[in-house]
């Protein structure tokens, strides 16, 4: 039986990784993009990635919302198992940078984790389990007492201001601002500041910027997920 065709407009190291992977499965890789059934676009994807498509085929990337509603499409970030194992790839590599970049040895470290979602959880679990002192601020009264369930410190929001002075890194998951300039100048001089979320949400001008560390940081991994994700679409197993 022949195995899908398929087709990368825009190669990158990640999807190159797929591409390798897919074809140990079956999948053709063709030279054009007309020949293909499928197009394979990284997530998330724009709409001047695209270019022409024909109706025939079927766009795989990330955030497909802005497409017609005839176009066929595998949107991997409405896949809850690419979502929850990317964020899984991402606080690892997470996890080096701030091994590299902190100034002080990891252990009892004071780091302050913004955001209890994916990527926050995955974090805070690996860094508690290399004995960092680690403290996670989230909104949701919930949030906080899985938190204290679980043995991790939480912080509201109205305690944060009060403690951000002791924190030797800080870590932001939310695609939101959550603290003002002037709770930025109470940060201590030589915090490592690191930007998770999509865009620049912590206050300063010495914010490590962080996005998409799977595709840069780990693409081996990242490529095999994506080629894991679209196998299950394609009908095979999670």
């Amino acid at each position: 039986m022949k195995g899908p065709t398929m087709y990368i407009p825009m190669p990158t190291a990640a999807l190159e990784s797929a591409a390798r992977h897919l074809r140990r499965q079956g999948a053709i890789f063709t030279e054009t993009a007309a020949d293909a059934e499928y197009l394979l676009h990284s997530a998330p994807t724009r709409l001047d990635m695209l270019g022409e498509c024909t109706a025939n085929q079927t766009i795989i990337g990330g955030n497909l919302d802005f497409l017609n509603e005839c176009v066929e499409r595998i949107d991997l970030l409405k896949d809850p198992y690419y979502l929850c194992a990317n964020a899984a790839i991402t606080a690892e590599a997470a996890l080096a940078l701030i091994l590299q970049g902190l100034r002080r040895e990891i252990t009892r470290a004071n780091i302050l984790i913004l955001g209890w979602g994916r990527i926050g959880k995955c974090l805070t679990h690996q860094l508690h389990h290399l004995n960092a002192n680690v403290t996670v601020y989230a909104r949701k009264d919930a949030d906080r007492a899985m938190l204290r369930a679980l043995g991790y410190r939480d912080t509201g929001r109205e305690d944060l201001a009060r403690s951000l002075a002791r924190y030797q890194c800080i870590i932001n998951t939310i695609p939101a601002p959550v603290l003002t300039e002037t709770e930025g100048r109470i940060i201590r001089p030589g915090c490592m500041k690191l930007e998770l979320a999509s865009g620049m949400w912590l206050p300063g001008e010495d914010v490590i910027p962080a996005h998409g560390l799977p595709g840069r940081c780990k693409p081996e991994a990242s490529g095999a997920l994506i080629a894991k994700t679209i196998s299950y679409h394609l009908g095979g197993t999670p």
